[in-house]
């Protein structure tokens, strides 16, 4: 009987000896778990923040292309701007006579600045008004003459100073100035010679952009020069088959 209690007795020691043994394997198993689900997760997170950085980079690196496409596309428009005012200032200057010049301000005022309503003034000798010297898309008996300080155009004439709607103060207009965009005027060393009357603007041309000032700019001395230069000629009588001189 003793004997089978010892028996017993020893199963049961060996039992729990097993299941601590178990029990220690589990929890040994258990803290290899952990530090590996530890490693894991810093693997995750150095991954993530690798990740991040790389995002990061291709975000800096896109941004910087953008930027690089659109200095590439300001870099081209000036290109093509300054090749407009080359193309512009050589066709001016390329006219041998007076019907010439004229063509060359229209061509410029329709394909350049976006306008197919214009009209060229010339002062008179003795200087007190502007005379009409050609016209284009607009009806041309209101501004066959303008006195010197009339109007908005006669204003523009006055002080030398350009006149561009957006950007001028608000002015009193007269029903001939209806439309009116823009004026500049023409001068030579310093004197009025005549005035550009620009009008409105095409459909596709919401406003004037600054490529048109430098514009304005050339017309407002090399196409002054060029009509001045065709005026003195006519007058020495070295071009008697051009068109009469301009009105006195």
């Amino acid at each position: 009987m003793t004997d089978g209690v010892d028996d017993l007795g020893d199963y049961v020691r060996k039992v729990q000896q097993n299941t601590q043994e178990y029990l220690r394997g589990l929890i040994d198993e258990n803290a290899k778990l952990c530090a590996l689900i530890h490693t894991l997760e810093g693997e995750l997170d150095r991954e993530r923040k690798d990740r991040l950085r790389i995002e990061e980079r291709i975000a800096t690196i896109d941004a910087e292309r953008r930027s690089y496409l659109q200095k590439y596309e300001e870099v081209e428009a000036q290109n093509t701007n300054v090749s407009n005012l080359y193309v512009a200032t050589l066709r001016v200057h390329g006219s041998i006579g007076r019907g010439d010049v004229l063509a060359a301000i229209h061509e410029i005022v329709i394909n350049l600045v976006g306008c197919e309503e214009l009209a060229v003034l010339e002062t008179t000798s003795d200087g007190s008004a502007l005379v009409l010297s050609s016209s284009f898309g607009i009806e041309p008996a209101p501004l066959q003459r303008i006195a010197i300080g009339d109007g908005i155009i006669g204003e523009c004439a006055l002080s030398r100073q350009t006149y561009i709607e957006s950007e001028s103060p608000a002015s009193p207009r007269s029903p001939r100035e209806t439309n009116l965009t823009a004026c500049i005027p023409l001068i030579v060393e310093g004197v009025v010679t005549g005035a550009i009357a620009i009008f409105k603007l095409l459909d596709h041309k919401p406003k004037l952009e600054p490529i048109d000032h430098e514009l304005f700019a050339l017309l407002g001395t090399h196409a002054a020069m060029a009509l001045h230069y065709t005026t003195l000629v006519e007058r020495l009588g070295g071009r008697r088959s051009l068109p009469p001189a301009r009105p006195q």
